[in-house]
Order: structure tokens, then sequence, then C-alpha cells
């Protein structure tokens, strides 16, 4: 029986003709609205046996082909159930250092763009003949600018007026003449590179990877990251984080508890889930599993996971537990402490990683940058005044990461004859002050 790309409900059934496709393995289906609805497209994701029966040739071929949703079918006899719309382009994914081509389609996965659709991303997972993988990117805006102004493969005639693949409006039909073309010669000659300005692989490496999928988190730093996870042939899921320029494999996770081949994986992006399945077991994961990483500072951040954050002393969820920095000036948000007016106060924030900066803000305004190499980041207040209550954070930033590690909110004594003493103590005299000084500038030298 020979394999097609069908529509089976709706206006009527379609098919794809017998000879636009050679042995095809479908490997992923998507519909991307456009501007227009009549120019809606459906865009598959397949792998063929190839045409080019050279001797360097691969023997498979890698293929993104495009159909137009609306697509009504032809008006002849022959024409009636096929789509008349098919058009195919080959998908490149090369390392240009290397030369290495990874030819072989394993999976696809879509990020939809909520802001344009030609900024759709389509991260496509490729293996090569010794089993390594590669993941290239491309975008639907690329892809739909081959189909549109590339050339056929093998036709040197003039295009007719309504051009192989177009959508037609309203209750049109593809043009005989047009739809005889497109089915002699289903390839344009352009191929889809991925994304520039590299066009070469986000990565490749040596792991024989089966499965993709990718999720986009907003980090505390305020950026959003996407974040890939790969099966493995093994049982395992990298997770893995796509950085400005490459990727970041932060973390190696085994659902089961014995190791089993993994045979789907599905994500929920609302509830931040993993759903993952063997012969024998379903598993729900968390996507911010913020414990694996210990429970130091340095760890959690240095882990560059942008689930994760540190805060109230351990590694906890930016999505479900790290509070935001109180939009609405929120005091619950903090640790309050009672200063009597005109009395002094230091604040301390802890400074475990020696390649962050470290920043105090008060009331959203920054008002003290600090060094790792200086111990503790302290911040002196010489006399309590008016102006100088309210929100204090301590902000760490590396390498475009940034975590909230201190919050305190300074409030007015309610009598003058009360004074909170705690840790970072507000203080009534200038000598338990400053022996509250030495104390922390004696720790500070000792861990230096």
């Amino acid at each position: 029986k020979i394999p097609r790309f069908r529509q089976v409900r709706g206006t009527g059934e379609l098919y794809t003709s017998d000879t636009v496709m050679q042995n095809p393995k479908f490997v992923k289906a998507t519909v991307i609205k456009q501007d227009e609805l009549y120019n809606d497209k459906i865009y598959y994701f397949f792998r063929e046996d190839n045409p080019d029966k050279s001797p360097e040739a691969p023997l498979n071929v890698s293929r993104v082909a495009q159909l137009c949703k609306g697509d009504k079918g032809g008006t002849s006899s022959l024409s009636a159930s096929k789509w008349t719309t098919f058009l195919k382009a080959t998908l490149v994914c090369v390392d240009p250092a290397t030369k290495g081509n990874f030819d072989l389609l394993q999976d696809v996965f879509i990020v939809q763009s909520e802001k344009n659709w030609r900024e759709t991303r389509v991260y496509g997972l490729f293996s090569n003949s010794w089993g390594y993988s590669a993941v290239c990117v491309y975008t639907i805006g690329d892809i739909d600018t081959v189909f549109r102004t590339s050339k056929l493969k093998s036709y040197t005639k003039d295009m007719p007026h309504i051009r192989p693949g177009q959508c037609l409006w309203g209750r049109n039909h593809t043009p005989p003449e047009t739809f005889k073309i497109a089915d002699l010669h289903p390839e344009v000659e352009e191929r889809v590179k991925p994304v520039a300005p590299r066009n070469s692989p986000l990565f490749h490496n040596k792991n024989r990877y089966q499965k993709i999928g990718v999720h986009s988190i907003q980090a505390r730093d305020g950026h959003t990251y996407n974040v890939l996870y790969l099966v493995t042939d093994k049982g395992y899921i990298h997770k893995m984080v796509e950085m400005p320029h490459g990727v970041l494999n932060i973390l190696e996770i085994q659902p089961f508890q014995q190791q089993a081949p993994i045979l789907a994986m599905t994500l929920d992006h609302r509830r931040a889930k993993l759903y993952v399945s063997s012969r024998s077991e379903v598993v729900q994961l968390p996507m911010d599993m913020c414990e694996v990483y210990h429970g130091s500072c340095e760890s959690c951040v240095m882990a560059k996971d942008p689930y994760c954050g540190w805060a109230d002393g351990k590694c906890v969820s930016v999505k479900s537990n790290l509070r935001k920095a109180d939009p609405d000036g929120n005091p619950l948000s903090y640790r309050n402490v009672t200063v009597a007016l005109f009395s002094r106060y230091f604040l301390c924030c802890p400074t475990e990683s020696h390649a962050a900066t470290y920043m105090w803000h008060h009331n959203g305004s920054c008002i003290q940058n600090c060094s790792s190499t200086d111990g503790p980041c302290l911040h002196f207040i010489e006399n309590m005044t008016h102006d100088r209550y309210g929100r204090y954070t301590c902000i760490s930033e590396e390498n475009g990461f940034s975590q909230t590690l201190v919050r305190e909110w300074l409030l007015k004594q309610p009598k003058p004859s009360q004074t909170l003493m705690q840790r970072g103590q507000a203080v009534a005299t200038s000598s338990s002050f400053w022996l509250g000084f030495l104390q922390m500038m004696t720790l500070a030298l000792l861990f230096q």
C-alpha cells in the first residue's frame, strides 16, 4: 500500500499523488495560521528515499511539505480527490566545520510565536549513519519564503500565472495546468537552511536522541529561555537550555524506577509538566526539579536552570515558589524589621558565587554595588531617617541570570521606647552598632 498524506474529513477526501513522495516516513504535521484565512497552511515533515542514486549521496533525505488548508482538490476526474497545492523542500542540517551531514529526521517540535506566525520555530531532531544526533532550528517564515519564491527542480519553462503551491481565495480550484506542473515537479530547488546567522545546527553530539520537546520559560532576569528535553535511546532525558551562543546540558533525568526505553513524551506547557511512558509505566515529571541542585546558593545559580532561583535559603521554582519582585509593593514578600528612628542599621547579603555581582536596591533603585571578593555585601545606614524606611533587596547577577537573595522591609518603630533586636540588628546606641559591625567584618575576613 502506497503511503499518502490524506484528508479524511471536511469538504471531502483528499490524498497526495502516488509519485510525489518515495517511500515516505511521516514524522510530524502542523497547521500554521497566516494573516489571511485562505493562506493557512499545513506543513508536514517526513523523510523519504533519496532520488539521487549516486554513490556519494545519502540513502534518505529529510523533507518539509506544504499544503493549503483550504485546498479544494482538482477539477478533472484524475485530480478531483488529490491535493493540488503540494510542494516539498529539503531540510538541511549540516555542520559547516566538519561537513558532517545529519540527514535522518527523527522528530520535530513546533514552538509557536505569539507575535508573528513567521517567527514560529521548528526544532528538528536529526541523526546520521553513525548514530550521532543534531538539532537544527528553522523558522516558518524561511520555509514559506522557499516555497513562494524558489524555482521547481528540473522545470525550465515559465511559471504559470497561478504558481504551484499558491493558495486561492474563496471556492477557487487550482488550475489544471498549474496542478500538472506541480504533480510532475513537486520539489523546489532551494533548500531550507537553519536560522541565520550561522545556518548550522544548534548543537550536535554523540548521543542517540529519539524525541524532542521544547518549553519556553521566563527566568528571574526577565528573559525567556527555550528549554529542550531530549530522549535518549538508553531511556534518559537530557534537559538543555538554549543560550545565545549554543546550549547547556544541565540535567540528565531517569524517569522510571527501572531503566527502560521511553516510548512517548508529552509536554504540558500550562502546568510545566512532562508525561513520559514506557511499556509498563506512565510518569509525570515537573519541569522545575529545583531540589536536585542540593542546598547551596552556588549550586543553584551555577546550574543555570531558568526554572530555579535562590530564595529564603533554598533553591526554589520561579514558577510556583519564588515570588516576583513585589510589583504591588506587598510587604508580605519581605522579612519585616522594625528600626528605631535615627538609629544605625546594617543589611547583610551572602556572596557565595565569586563570578556574580551583587546590588542592594532601596524601593526599586540601586543604591550599592558589591564584588564577591569583598566578602558579604554589607549596606550600612548611619542614620535611620524617614526617607530610608521601605523595601531593601539584594540581587545577584551572573551570566544573564538574576536572583533575589535578601528581602527586608524596614518599618518605623510603633513606640519610641521599643527597639527590635534581630539578625542584622537595629541598634539604639553607637557602641552596640560597632560591635555588630566588627563581628560581621571578622566573618568576612575569615571566609575570603
